[in-house]
């Protein structure tokens, strides 16, 4: 069974939530295990990966007392990341663009979630999106994703996107999957 935690975006602003979310990652470890991270920053274009891998590991540590981990920045050769993801504890997909990021995975999207079994999957925004069968963002009208999980979900979620999501509903009848309204900052745990 793989561990979703499924974030809505902005995971930078620093609150109560944000927090949870980078210490959600490492909850179910004992306190003496060093897990190994997978940073994955396909969605990002590559001159920020440097900017967004120091961000993400200050973040880390501010909010798990510099608890000792393993940070590894996922390659994108596919061969090479599948080595990776194998090695790894948990699995952080950051935001940025879905369609970059699908792109990206559209040669494994078939073998992701065995890939990810028994695994933490950390997911922003994006790395929300791909899993879902259909998607929105407060940026983005509802699309396909890959269709992995039983869900559809709506990131940068807030009230005053009701409507719309109502009206999607009203003519997608046929659809049982779960809904995840997930806002920025927040996040939803899921296992599969």
């Amino acid at each position: 069974m793989t561990k979703y935690i499924l974030h809505g975006g902005e995971t930078g602003i620093p609150n109560e939530t944000n927090k949870a979310f980078y210490q959600e990652w490492v909850k179910d470890f004992k306190d003496d295990f060093t897990p190994t991270i997978l940073l994955v920053y396909f969605s990002r274009p590559l001159e920020e990966w440097e900017k967004l891998e120091k961000q993400d590991k200050e973040r880390f540590a501010k909010y798990n007392n510099n608890r000792s981990v393993n940070f590894i920045v996922a390659n994108t050769d596919m061969n090479i990341f599948q080595d990776q993801v194998k090695k790894a504890d948990i699995v952080y997909i950051r935001g940025g663009s879905s369609e970059v990021l699908m792109d990206t995975f559209l040669s494994i999207k078939h073998r992701l979630l065995s890939m990810l079994e028994n695994k933490v999957y950390a997911g922003s925004s994006a790395g929300v999106m791909i899993l879902c069968d259909f998607t929105r963002s407060i940026n983005t009208d509802w699309k396909k994703g890959f269709g992995l999980l039983p869900i559809n979900a709506f990131v940068h979620y807030s009230e005053e996107l009701l409507g719309d999501l109502e009206f999607f509903k009203k003519n997608h009848p046929e659809d049982k999957n779960e809904y995840l309204l997930i806002p920025e900052t927040e996040f939803i745990i899921r296992n599969y």
